[in-house]
């Protein structure tokens, strides 16, 4: 396998994104800085006789059901197929419902990372009942894994229904859950085919009940960002925050534009002061049309344009703390003293 090679394996049907992917290879060769589940990840240096040390990252996001004796050979093929010298780093998504003491015996023994999804449990409660039932199966899937030693995060997919309640979620993964890594998605779902070559407004039409809108995924970012940086910061991860910081500490305020999408990005996008930070977005969202009409503007746009810049002030402090050899933490002590001294400062964040 080559220093850019991919493979995926993917389910049929028109789902078939990278939520279905039910096994993907994903090859990153080479000394590199990345935030991942794990938190802050440094690539392994070039051996001595000047070749890069592959790291190989294997993710079965395929779901439930999925048995332990299927898994435990697709790991091994995926061993076998790494090629010699290669570190293999192994991730699961599941929703914990099928966990149990052989399946932590294993996931332990091979050092996988758990990510437990929450998006069709927890997350989707709207009655106190639901909500209470969901949590004891989370909670009980998370202390199983702890007990076995199983490094494991959060995957919540936040929807319509869920969207009003951030504070609520973060601080129930927090403090009773008890995990330190989470990861928000936002639900965009279409409701109805589009052309071929064609786009579709952004509106009620064009996607389904359950999909959150922009206005919604801007307030829930900007909530949830706003008890961390006062409170979490190097202690909980939450990986658009950290993907954010990363973005403000390295940014030429230049986009990627092999990332970003380049010329395919409407006007709009390629004039604006923070596509270095969001590069466009998720592709498949790309189906809304800019204020002058042209197509291939980000569904959920301006839920991000809200969140990064109400974090622009902050992010800079913390990327300057950074760079000056600092911990980012030190944001909080920063944000409580010009908050007693002179709110106005950060009256946006």
């Amino acid at each position: 396998m080559d220093e850019r090679t991919a493979m995926s394996l993917e389910r049929s049907g028109p789902l078939a994104d990278d939520r279905h992917a039910a096994q993907r290879w994903l090859a990153c060769d080479g000394p590199m800085v990345s935030i991942s589940a794990r938190g802050w990840r440094r690539r392994p240096a070039p051996h001595p006789s000047g070749q890069r040390k592959r790291t190989v990252t294997w993710v079965d996001d395929g779901g439930d059901p999925v048995s332990l004796g299927a898994f435990r050979k697709a790991v091994e093929s995926a061993e076998r197929h790494a090629g010699p010298g290669a570190e293999v780093e192994h991730e699961l998504c599941t929703t914990g419902a099928r966990l149990d003491d052989a399946w932590c015996r294993f996931l332990a023994e091979r050092d996988v990372l758990v990510g437990l999804s929450v998006d069709g449990d927890l997350a989707a409660q709207t009655s106190a009942e639901g909500v209470a039932l969901a949590h004891r199966r989370i909670l009980g899937a998370a202390q199983l894994l702890r007990r076995h030693g199983v490094d494991c995060n959060v995957v919540c997919r936040v929807h319509a229904g869920n969207a009003g309640r951030p504070q609520e979620l973060y601080r129930c993964f927090r403090d009773e859950i008890g995990v330190r890594h989470v990861q928000f998605l936002p639900i965009v779902e279409r409701s109805a085919p589009v052309r071929r070559g064609g786009h579709l407004r952004a509106g009620p039409a064009t996607v389904s009940e359950r999909t959150i809108t922009p206005e919604q995924w801007g307030a829930f970012l900007v909530a949830v960002f706003d008890e961390w940086v006062r409170r979490d910061v190097g202690r909980q991860f939450v990986k658009i925050f950290e993907d954010t910081l990363a973005a403000w500490s390295t940014a030429t305020r230049r986009p990627r534009a092999a990332r970003a999408g380049g010329e395919r990005l409407p006007l709009d996008c390629r004039c604006c002061p923070v596509l270095f930070a969001c590069e466009g977005g998720r592709p498949a969202d790309r189906f809304a049309e800019s204020p002058d009409g042209e197509p291939g503007l980000n569904y959920l746009c301006a839920g991000y344009r809200e969140f990064f810049d109400h974090v622009d002030q902050p992010m800079r402090v913390m990327a300057a703390l950074l760079r000056g050899g600092r911990d980012a933490g030190a944001i909080m002590n920063v944000m409580a003293r010009y908050e007693r001294e002179r709110p106005a400062v950060w009256s946006r964040a």
